[in-house]
């Protein structure tokens, strides 16, 4: 397995960790935790060193639909990273989307939602948007803070 290839959760692998119902073995639930919103395989391995199979088991939850790969070349940035900066008024657009969706769902009163309000830069949205991702995935639903990410992803694209 390639040590730049990016891997991160699906739908499925954040219910898997937010959920009641687990159904993973112990050490696949290790590396979903360990998988997060993004790792390269590069990283996850030196994450867990002693780990002799951990090559067969990302491609079991690859298989099992828990975690997602997304082909990334060496030296280049992660895919998000790599599109084009937004304009302020885009900007405000998704930020406005965000603190809407998280006061709806987890309320005002989170350190998630007072970070976002403060934003002011894309660099400093995308750095506080996994955290209102966790805060809805934990209190609301993994099921909502994927359509809170599928709306900024369609903002971002301009539609």
């Amino acid at each position: 397995m390639e040590l730049t290839l990016q891997l991160s959760r699906t739908v499925k692998g954040q219910e898997e960790i937010f959920n009641l119902g687990h159904t993973l073995r112990p050490r696949h639930r290790q590396i979903l935790f360990s998988v997060g919103n993004g790792i390269s395989f590069g990283d996850l391995r030196s994450k867990m060193p002693n780990c002799a199979d951990l090559e067969t088991l990302v491609s079991e939850l690859l298989q099992n639909g828990f975690i997602q790969s997304l082909r990334n070349r060496a030296g280049t940035p992660a895919p998000a990273a790599a599109e084009p900066r937004q304009s302020p008024a885009s900007l405000e657009t998704m930020r406005g989307y965000v603190l809407e969706f998280m006061a709806a769902l987890v309320g005002t009163k989170s350190p998630a939602y007072r970070q976002m309000s403060d934003v002011r830069d894309m660099a400093s949205f995308e750095a506080v948007l996994p955290m209102c991702r966790k805060l809805i995935a934990a209190v609301a639903s993994p099921h909502q803070a994927a359509e809170m990410e599928a709306g900024v992803a369609r903002r971002m694209a301009g539609g």
